[in-house]
């Protein structure tokens, strides 16, 4: 059985997760990070030398970095609707892969700390711009699904899951949003799919 390494509330594993729910995937998860800790263990950075999570074992195969893990599991179910071998069709998929985990993901964790992590009210313009850079990403996104009906196109791919679980993160967070009708009628639409349960802590 697949292993794997976090704890469901962190949304690298969140991601991992949803993943092996679309695949129809058993696996056991291995409360790791977070409440649990872990990360500084040797037994671990073994395993894992970022001291990160997720980290998975298939079979004595280790792997981190979440999307790296999710193309590994697409990939050996031969699933080719959440990860197409079309060359484009791929391409668009990581295209956003990539984009999320450089781009947007930063731009929900600034939030995240200026907001749930903070111990003091962080000044209100550094907020204004946390909240307008959000609103700027996520606005690339709507603009896209005004034209197709996922991320990467007219199926569910696994360009679908990271910016699932970014905006999960990002709906929750009390701060100042853009309406933007797009995103929000995609994403009551994923939400919607067995594989999207959300974490708890």
């Amino acid at each position: 059985m697949l292993k794997i390494w976090g704890h469901p509330a962190a949304p690298n594993v969140a991601k991992v997760l949803w993943t092996c729910n679309e695949l129809g995937l058993d696996h056991a998860l291995i409360p790791t990070g977070g409440p649990h800790g872990g990360l500084d263990d040797p037994a671990y950075r073994r395993l894992n030398p970022n001291g990160r999570i997720p980290t998975v074992d298939d079979n004595g195969f280790i792997l981190w970095e979440s999307h790296a893990i999710m193309r590994y599991l697409a990939r050996r179910e031969g699933d080719e609707v959440l990860y197409p071998s079309d060359p484009r069709r791929v391409a668009l998929v990581d295209q956003w892969l990539d984009w999320q985990s450089a781009h947007l993901a930063q731009a929900v964790r600034d939030l995240v700390r200026l907001t749930l992590k903070a111990t003091t009210p962080p000044p209100a313009e550094q907020l204004a711009r946390a909240e307008a850079e959000a609103d700027m990403l996520f606005g690339i996104v709507d603009a896209a699904l005004q034209e197709s009906r996922f991320i990467a196109g007219s199926a569910f791919t696994l360009a679908d899951i990271p910016i699932g679980v970014a905006v999960r993160r990002w709906t929750t967070l009390p701060i100042k949003r853009a309406p933007l009708a797009a995103l929000d009628q995609w994403f009551e639409a994923v939400q919607r799919r067995t594989g999207a349960r959300p974490p708890s802590a």
